[in-house]
C-alpha cells in the first residue's frame, strides 16, 4: 500500500508541474471531479476539460476549479460518450483547441441491471461506456499525447474501472452479442482493458497507461437507480462505510498516479520523483516501469495473474486490439450511413463515474 501521507507529500510538489493539460471524460462527479480538483490545488496554471452530460453540474465544477486556481483554465464540454460518433466529435474539438494533452483521465461509467441494450451503433451501452468509448478516445487523442511525450512532458492515460476483477472471457464472442450477462460484461470489459493498454504501451512507448481500481468510493450511483435496488445500494454503503474510500482521498491517489515517476512510460520517467524508500512499480509485463499498469485502489499492482497469464499465452493483446478495431470499423460504417440521424438513443447516466457492483470487492 502506498501510504496516503506519502502521496500527499508527493502531491505537494505539484507546483513544479506547469501548464499541464488534462481531459476528464466523466468528470462531472465522483473520482473524475475529485482528481480534477487535486490537479487545480497542486499544480501551476493547469488546463482542464471536463466532459459529461450534465451541463449544470459541469459548469459548476468549472467555476469551482477556477476559484481553486485563478491562474488555471477549465472548460466544460457536453457529450454523451456512449455513442462513438460523439467521442469522435469530442476529440475533433479537443484537437482544434490544444496541441498537446498531458493526461487523459477516463472515468465515465454506466449503471443498470438491464441485460444487453444496444446503442445506435450496435454496441451494448455498458460496454460502450466502460470500454469501447474509452479506447476510441485514447486512440483518437494519441497524437496530442505523443506531442507531450515528444516534448519530454508527462503523457499518461488512466482508465478507472475494475483492475483486479478479471474473469473468464469468450474469445469467440468478445462483444457478448450471444452470451451476455452482467458478470460476463464486467469480466470482458476488465480483461479487454488490461490487454488494450498493454497494446497501447507497445505501440506508443512514450505514454504511460494505467487501468485503475478505485476501491469502493461513494459517488452517488444509487441516485441513478430506483426502488429496492437503490435502497440496497444505500444500505450497502452504510454497512460497509469503514471500508469505503473517501472520494477526496481517491482524487489524491489518482493525481499521484497521474504525476509520479512511480508509473513511467516504457521510454522512461517524467514527473515528480519517486518517494524515498519506494521504487518504480512493475508493469503488467512484470518489468519495472513497463509502461502499462494494473493498479489497485492503494496504487499497488493489481490484476489476477492466473487469468492474465492464461490469456497472455493465447496472444490476447493482438486479439483484443483486432476485435476493437473491427467494432470501430463497423460503427464508422453506421456513422456514414446514418450521419444525419441524431444520437438520441444514448445511455441514460453515461458520463458519470460509477462502480459496478458485479465483481465488487472491498478496498
Amino acid at each position: 500500500m502506498v501510504d496516503i501521507s506519502t502521496i500527499r507529500e508527493t502531491n505537494a510538489k505539484g507546483k513544479q508541474l506547469e501548464g499541464l493539460v488534462a481531459v476528464f471524460v466523466g468528470g462531472t462527479g465522483g473520482i473524475g471531479e475529485s482528481t480534477a480538483r487535486e490537479l487545480f490545488i497542486r499544480s501551476t496554471r493547469p488546463r482542464a476539460y471536463i466532459v459529461g452530460r450534465n451541463a449544470e453540474r459541469g459548469n459548476k465544477i468549472v467555476a469551482d476549479l477556477k476559484q481553486l486556481n485563478p491562474n488555471g483554465s477549465a472548460f466544460f464540454i457536453q457529450k454523451d460518450v456512449s455513442v462513438l460518433r460523439n467521442v469522435d466529435e469530442l476529440c475533433v474539438e479537443l484537437k482544434q483547441r490544444e496541441r498537446k494533452i498531458n493526461c487523459l483521465f477516463l472515468t465515465a461509467g454506466y449503471m443498470t441491471l438491464k441485460g444487453r441494450t444496444e446503442t445506435v451503433e450496435g454496441i451494448d451501452q455498458k460496454m460502450a461506456v466502460n470500454y469501447y468509448s474509452r479506447i476510441r478516445c485514447a486512440l483518437n487523442l494519441m497524437p496530442l499525447l505523443e506531442a507531450a511525450s515528444n516534448a519530454n512532458e508527462l503523457s499518461r492515460v488512466i482508465t478507472v474501472l475494475a483492475a483486479g476483477s478479471e474473469g473468464e472471457v469468450r474469445l469467440d464472442d468478445l462483444e457478448l452479442k450471444r452470451n451476455f450477462t452482467l458478470h460476463a460484461c464486467l469480466a470482458h470489459c476488465v480483461v479487454m482493458t488490461d490487454f488494450a493498454i498493454e497494446e497501447f504501451s507497445r505501440r506508443y512507448p512514450g505514454t504511460a497507461f494505467s487501468h485503475s481500481y478505485p476501491g469502493t468510493v461513494k459517488t452517488g450511483i444509487a441516485n441513478q437507480l430506483s426502488g429496492p435496488v437503490r435502497l440496497a445500494i444505500k444500505v450497502l454503503y452504510a454497512v460497509m462505510s469503514p471500508w469505503i474510500l473517501d472520494v477526496r482521498e481517491s482524487g489524491e491517489r489518482h493525481f499521484f498516479q497521474m504525476v509520479s515517476k512511480c508509473y513511467p512510460s516504457a521510454n522512461g520517467g517524467v514527473g515528480i520523483d519517486v518517494p524515498e524508500g519506494m521504487n518504480v512499480f512493475n508493469g503488467m509485463n512484470g518489468t519495472p516501469g513497463g509502461g502499462a499498469y494494473s493498479l489497485d485502489w492503494d496504487g499497488k499492482t493489481a490484476g489476477d495473474e492466473k487469468v492474465l497469464s492464461k490469456y497472455r499465452a493465447m496472444a490476447m493483446g493482438p486479439k483484443v486490439w483486432e476485435h476493437t478495431m473491427q467494432v470501430f470499423a463497423r460503427a464508422e460504417q453506421i456513422m456514414r450511413k446514418d450521419s444525419k440521424r441524431p444520437a438520441s438513443d444514448e445511455a441514460e447516466g453515461s458520463g458519470r463515474v460509477v462502480p459496478d457492483p458485479i465483481g465488487w470487492r472491498a478496498a
